[in-house]
């Protein structure tokens, strides 16, 4: 009788349980910055998708320190993306391997400058978190953007491209000041 009243007692507490998650106001400095539409991430890690390819370049020893081949450090880098007004541009390195034929002159990284199609940004109030999403062509390639930006300003960046396999970078976000 003693272990069933015991078991009866751990089994409530257990079930009295839960992890708090605090919702951020909608005074929260995040609402203003993805609204104002003037950001700028800044990518402190690139995630290629890993491949047999990119498996033999780890293997030849081309891998920087402090960097693996899933998780690519790019700290010192000037890897961006910035929104501003009705604009976008980046400058990103490119960890992977492309799909299809490229030509002369195109571009290594993911590098684009312009107009977005289907902009679109969002609050997820159940997980306190903006998406942000869209899609642009430049001259070598289509390429569509999904961005998660949480209330400590640290951003993931997915980046999927018609020619290339997809990569996903993680970094931060915080007000534009450059002028583009």
């Amino acid at each position: 009788m003693r272990t069933s009243l015991m078991l009866l007692f751990v089994f409530t507490a257990l079930l009295g349980c839960k992890s708090s998650k605090m919702a951020i106001d909608d005074t929260h400095p995040i609402h203003a910055l993805v609204s104002s539409k003037n950001f700028a991430f800044t990518a402190k890690s690139a995630n290629p998708m890993v491949t047999q390819s990119l498996n033999a370049v780890a293997n030849s020893g081309l891998i920087a320190p402090g960097s693996t081949i899933s998780r690519i450090d790019l700290s010192g880098n000037n890897s961006y993306l910035k929104v501003f007004g009705d604009s976008v541009s980046a400058n990103l390195p490119y960890y992977g391997e492309r799909q299809f034929g490229g030509g002369y002159g195109s571009a290594s990284g993911v590098e684009f400058k312009g107009e977005p199609d289907n902009y679109l940004q969002e609050f997820d109030t159940d997980k306190q978190k903006y998406t942000i999403s869209f899609q642009i062509t430049d001259k070598s390639d289509r390429y569509t953007i999904l961005m998660d930006v949480y209330p400590s300003q640290s951003s993931t960046v997915y980046v999927t491209m018609a020619n290339r396999n997809a990569i996903q970078y993680d970094g931060s976000i915080k007000v534009n000041k450059d002028e583009d």
